[in-house]
């Protein structure tokens, strides 16, 4: 009997142990396993400015792009229909949102049934010096889980998080070649010519494009107006720039600057730098000019005059000529 019971307690041991076991596997599963889940995160513009039947476009992200509209699509992996999406997308360098914080905020009306997807929408700045490559941002959503049952719908408000992979890339939709200084070699405030040629590379037509000439020893910046800049069509440009005076000698960076928006208002920017050489400037002695002592000349001329005209000479005193 007491065989028995041994026997037993161990079976007992060994099937607590297999629960336990499993338990902790089943567990562990549930801890990895999110509800939600970032399927994509693509930036898109638009050329058209409705809303109906409003065709997206797919585009690259470059450092200096503002108010960029990132998509990031979510897919719904529970056994139950969510709702009322409210999403947190948590910037850092180098995003930030529209308004220079942190935190860039969506929210979703809508209804996402199991294994479904759906996308929400966030507007993001990029700065100037990022580095280019995929960024992992964390995105924290609170939303609503529906459970029904006999006679009764029930909503439990959840949250998790997910990690949303964002691609910023070296992708400039304008182009700018045959960039010429002229003269490339001048002097302290010597004046220079700036021209060149853009063309537009991307999908949709840029507007409200500006060219602005920057440097330390310019005497001022130059800024002119392009306007719109339709895809493959060169545009040519030119501006003077005069340098300071006090500019030392040696080889001195210009930078090229063009700003550009599409119908979406995002906001592009793409650069270019130059060099100037500036020598020192030559100064050059003054003129001398060999005079005779003034009275001694005076009266010299005056009795040249003088036997011009007793003798019969018939030029005209060069005294009277002189008055």
């Amino acid at each position: 009997m007491s065989k028995r019971k041994m026997v037993t307690a161990t079976m007992l041991v060994a099937f607590f142990v297999v629960f336990l076991v499993l338990a902790e596997g089943s567990h562990s599963a549930l801890a990895i396993q999110t509800p939600m889940n970032a399927v994509s995160a693509l930036w898109v513009t638009s050329d058209t400015t409705y809303e109906t039947g409003r065709s997206w476009i797919e585009m690259d992200a470059a450092p200096g792009d503002r108010n960029a509209r990132l998509r990031v699509t979510i897919q719904n992996l529970s056994n139950s229909t969510i709702s009322g999406i409210t999403a947190n997308l948590l910037l850092q360098h180098p995003f930030e949102n529209v308004t220079g914080g942190d935190v860039s905020r969506a929210f979703y009306s809508g209804s996402i049934s199991p294994g479904a997807n759906a996308y929400t929408d966030f507007f993001l700045n990029i700065r100037l010096g990022a580095a280019l490559g995929e960024y992992r941002l964390k995105m924290a959503l609170n939303y609503l889980e529906l459970a029904t049952g006999v006679g009764k719908t029930l909503y439990f408000l959840k949250a998790t998080e997910v990690i949303v992979p964002v691609v910023v890339s070296s992708t400039k939709y304008m182009a700018m070649y045959g960039l010429v200084l002229s003269p490339s070699t001048t002097v302290p405030a010597g004046n220079i010519t700036v021209s060149g040629n853009l063309l537009n590379i991307g999908k949709v037509s840029a507007l409200n494009t500006n060219v602005t000439v920057t440097s330390p020893v310019l005497a001022r910046p130059v800024s002119i107006i392009v306007g719109q800049v339709d895809p493959n069509v060169p545009r040519p440009f030119s501006a003077g720039v005069q340098l300071k005076r006090d500019t030392p000698p040696g080889s001195h960076v210009i930078t090229i600057s063009v700003t550009y928006a599409d119908s979406m208002a995002v906001s592009h920017i793409s650069q270019a730098e130059m060099r100037v050489t500036v020598r020192a400037s030559e100064t050059r002695p003054p003129t001398v000019v060999e005079k005779q002592s003034g009275i001694l000349a005076l009266v010299i001329q005056m009795l040249r005059d003088l036997l011009s005209v007793f003798f019969g000479l018939a030029e005209m005193p060069s005294i009277l000529l002189q008055r």
